[in-house]
Formats: structure tokens, sequence, C-alpha cells
């Protein structure tokens, strides 16, 4: 049935296009040629996975349009980093993101795909902490399995799953979304799992029966493949209160690719029919979308456009009607360079929205790009105080414009600070890029200035030769605390990491 809506809403659009080169075609006579050949599937099956990336060498930079302005120092206090914290004690780790209680800023979820059991199998374990994120406060544990497989409440084993993104709402349904898939047929769908961690305290975790289906595929042999989720959950005082959403791509051999979403009005117990939320001109040449919602209800949904020369912009649909209808996507970046710095493990720049609680019709996207050919990535920041009609330029995050700046996270807490996150070289001295540090800043002036740089970690970190660090990295804050997350080497021994900042 759901399989079924989507083909059948977007049947005519596919056909139309397919005859249509996706390397050639436009979505306006004004923009760049739309490019195909980039894009990749986020997901990792396991150790022995094969990741396109390797050492390239770096592309020579086409200056198209000036993106980015300078780094500007705040007032804004620096982060104190109070406590670092190993959240898990399995290895390799990748692909890590955060929650906060919206009603008890001591109480964290966070999750990582873990690859560490079930022969290398990537499994997605959760962690949690009571206590502010205190070393030793964090308790651990893998989603479900049966025998060596996982199982979802649909009663289908699978052989892997990832990308887990988390969220919470002021009732303490903590949400999970994560794609399930096998290496030995073509099985494979996207799931939410809700476990209550008000109810459950030390003993939470999610069991078998509360991992339910969004959109499955489960057929062994035709190829329709889930990638690149991301979770949102309404914790507003609009109508919409209390809804979940998730949004997708959405792979086929027949239908190029398309951003997909879908909602859940009763806690995660039942999804909606997938819509497709992105234009027919795009398809085939789109990935990485990310979710936030507005202070009245609104959802913003952003995701990046693939162009040739390795061009990339980001565009954003919203919904004033609880994920009814979507607005025509619109680009919100200028056309910016792809990142393609050295590097054993490979690296994106897709879009990381927030919004501000105190500032209705606010929306914020932070990314890594090329600004110029005289520096390496760095963090963008744009905003919109109009509910997504204009941003500003992007601007600098980072302090320091040599190194790689990458994997950016944002969230915004209750009292409108914003805070940020990110993958750091600045002190390393590999030709590589193989060492890192976490890096965090600050807005006390909604996004106008950003506070000097803090280095949380204490030491670099050492991902060696690792084809994969992950895909994302996230940040959560509240009480006046911030705590961002990240892996200390991906497929190089790592674990998930926090801190607890101030």
């Amino acid at each position: 049935m759901i399989k079924h809506k989507i083909f059948s809403t977007t049947f005519f659009l596919a056909t139309s296009i397919l005859s249509i080169p996706l390397s050639t075609h436009a979505t306006d006579p004004g923009e760049m040629m739309l490019d195909g050949r980039g894009i990749f599937k986020t997901h990792v099956l396991s150790l022995n996975s094969a990741i396109p990336s390797g050492y390239a060498s770096i592309a020579p930079f086409i200056e198209k349009e000036n993106v980015s302005v300078p780094y500007m120092p705040s007032v804004a206090p620096i982060y104190t980093v109070l406590n670092l914290a190993t959240a898990t004690t399995t290895t390799p780790g990748a692909d890590e993101h955060i929650v906060v209680d919206p009603t008890n800023p001591n109480n964290l979820v966070a999750a990582i795909s873990d690859f560490g059991i079930r022969g290398g199998y990537n499994t997605t374990k959760f962690s949690f902490s009571l206590n502010n994120g205190a070393p030793g406060s964090w308790k651990e544990f893998y989603f479900p399995t049966m025998g060596d497989a996982l199982i979802t409440s649909d009663g289908l084993l699978w052989e892997a799953n990832s990308d887990p993104v988390v969220g919470m709402d002021s009732g303490g349904n903590v949400y999970s979304s994560n794609l399930y898939f096998n290496g030995s047929n073509k099985a494979n769908g996207l799931y939410v799992a809700v476990s209550n961690l008000h109810t459950m305290g030390s003993d939470f975790k999610f069991s078998t029966d509360q991992i339910r289906p969004v959109y499955v595929n489960p057929s062994v042999d035709a190829y329709s493949f889930e990638d690149k989720p991301w979770l949102a959950v309404d914790n507003t005082n609009s109508q919409f209160a209390g809804n979940v959403y998730v949004s997708w791509t959405h792979f086929n051999d027949t239908i190029p690719f398309l951003i997909i979403f879908a909602k859940s009005s009763d806690h995660g117990v039942t999804w909606s029919y997938p819509r497709v939320i992105s234009p027919y001109e795009q398809y085939g040449s789109i990935q990485g979308s990310s979710i936030s919602i507005g202070s009245n209800g609104e959802i913003y949904v952003a995701y990046e456009v693939f162009y040739v020369q390795g061009f990339r912009r980001h565009f954003l649909t919203k919904s004033l009607d609880g994920g009814e209808t979507f607005s025509q996507p619109k680009p919100i970046t200028p056309y910016f360079q792809e990142l393609n710095f050295k590097s054993p493990y490979r690296k994106n720049s897709f879009p990381m929205l927030a919004s501000n609680p105190l500032v209705p019709g606010s929306v914020y996207d932070v990314y890594s790009d090329y600004p110029s050919n005289k520096a390496g990535a760095q963090v963008e920041f744009i905003s919109s105080t109009d509910g997504g009609t204009t941003f500003t330029s992007p601007k600098a995050i980072n302090d320091k414009s040599y190194g790689q700046q990458f994997f950016p996270a944002i969230t915004v807490d209750s009292a409108g600070v914003i805070h940020t996150s990110w993958f750091d070289t600045r002190n390393s001295d590999s030709k590589h890029n193989s060492c890192y540090d976490i890096y965090a800043s600050r807005s006390d002036d909604g996004g106008n200035s950003f506070s000097v740089n803090k280095k949380v970690t204490r030491s670099i970190i050492d991902a060696d030769r690792s084809s994969y660090i992950g895909d994302y990295s996230g940040i959560a804050a509240a009480g006046g605390s911030a705590h961002p997350v990240w892996t200390n080497g991906g497929f190089h021994h790592g674990r998930l990491q926090t801190a607890t900042l101030k």
C-alpha cells in the first residue's frame, strides 16, 4: 500500500523525466546543470563495505559566487568543557546523534552505528545518561536481535541497521529512525522505534514490538532503497504538538531519487503514506535532507542538490498544516563547492537545520563548503527570520581558516542560544587529514556573530587510514548545557564520545 502510493503519485513525473539526461537538465534557465553522478548512498553495510572516497586531490576551485563572509567574533562567553565522557565501550562506531529531554535537561539519549558485533555488520547502539552526561553515568544497549539477525515488529529479520537519528517529546517518548537492510539480497526499509524514558528510567531500551515500519521494501530481488533518514518531533504548543516527522531519500532503478516525507500523529504507532516533496526537475540529483520545527509548528525540510563541476546548493520547503502540503522548494544557499580535500574517509556538505523557539519564523542552516580557493573547508551559517522566504549570506563560524572544518551540528536551546559543533583538522599535521578535533561555538544574538571557538577534545583524534568516520554528528542543549557527540576514530577503533559544555 505505501509503496504503491509513492509510485502512483509520481509515475507520470518519473516517466517524463527519465527521457532527459540527468547530468544535463536544469531546474530553470538561470541555474547550473544538474549532476547525479556524485550521489552516493549514505548507509554502510559492514566493516568490509566498499566506500567511495580515497585520497582524491583537491579539484580546481571555480569561483562562481562570493559565497561566504569571514568569521564575526561575538561577546558571547566561550564554552567551558566540564567533562568528557565515552558513552560506548564497543568499537568501531560512526554516525552519531543525541537528544535531550525537553522536560529534564539531565536526561540524554545518544545513538551510534556500531560495527563491533555480528561479524562486523552495523548495529545501532544506544547510550543514555540520567545525570547530564557525566562520566560513568552512561548505560548502553544494542537494538534487539533474534539469533544473529536484527528483528523488527513486522517479524522481518535483517542483516544490518544504520543511520540512527533520535528525537524526544515532552511526554518522555524517545524516537529513533533507522535504516534496515541486507547485504545478501535487496530487501530494506525505514523504521522508527519508540520507547518511554520517563516510564522505564534506568531500564530504558527499545523492544522489538516498538520498532515500527514507515516504508519497507521486502522484495529480495526488486531494487528500491531508502536512505539518509532524518527525524524531528514537534515540541511546540501548536495544534501539531506531539507529531513526529521523518524525511529521507528514495532510490529506485526506474524512478530517479526523490526526497520523501512521512508523519505520525499517534507517537510513532502508525505512519502516513509517504509524500514526495522534491520537484520532478531535480529527480536523480538530490540527497541529504534535514528537518526542523518552527515555533508555531511549521515544518522546514532542507536538502542538497548536486550540480556539475562539483557545485552544490541547498533547497528548502515548508509546511504550515502539519505536513499535509508543502511549498515549492526554493534555493537558500548560493552555489558552493563540494568538499574534496584529501582524506581516507568520505565527507559531505548536507544541510543541518534548527529553529529558534523564541523567534517566530526563524530557521538556521549549517553546512561545510569551500568558500574560496584560499582556504580549506569552512563551516557556514545562514539564517532566516521570515519563515524561510529570505536568508542571510553565508558566514563562517570557524575562527581559523586553515585546516578542514566539516560535519557541523546545530541546535537551539529554550533560551534562544544557538549551539554548534564540528570536526576540525586545524591542529593536524597529517597531509591526509586523518587527525581531527571537535570544536564548538555559540551565538547569543540569533546568529549575527559567534563566540571564539572552543576545542572540546583534550587530545587529537587519530582516525589513521579509516575509510569511514560517519556522515554526520549531533549536538543537543538544555538547562544551560550543550552536549556534542562524535566518533573518536570511526572505523579506527571509534567509540561514541560526548561532553558537557557550559
